[in-house]
């Protein structure tokens, strides 16, 4: 019985440290959704001053500045590869694994 009761103890212990971390773990997601929303209206409130300025602004510490909308363009690796090793003439036609993203502007503050 002595058996049964430490190895009880033992998993209540661990389930116990599992609780707290659980818990921190949790907490402390909580927080930096809280800051994140934060940074966001700075960001929000930010946009218009730097529009109203018309430049960047910056300091010692770093910068503010507008990015506006674009493009991103990924490859995918893996059917290049496969392309310059079977069809090295055709390298060049690398639009037909291309994919493009549109990207929003943004704040960049760093």
């Amino acid at each position: 019985m002595k058996i049964a009761t430490e190895i009880q103890q033992t998993q209540e212990s661990i389930d116990e440290q599992i609780t707290e971390l659980v818990q921190q773990i949790r907490e402390s997601h909580a927080a930096i959704e809280e800051q994140e929303a934060r940074i966001q209206e700075a960001k929000d409130a930010l946009t218009p001053l730097l529009a109203e300025r018309g430049s960047n602004w910056a300091d010692d510490a770093g910068y503010a500045r507008l990015v506006g909308e674009g493009t991103r363009i990924f490859y995918d690796s893996a059917a290049l590869d496969d392309l310059i090793i079977h069809l090295p003439l055709q390298y060049g036609w690398l639009k037909d694994y291309r994919t493009e993203v549109k990207v929003s502007g943004r704040v960049q503050v760093r």
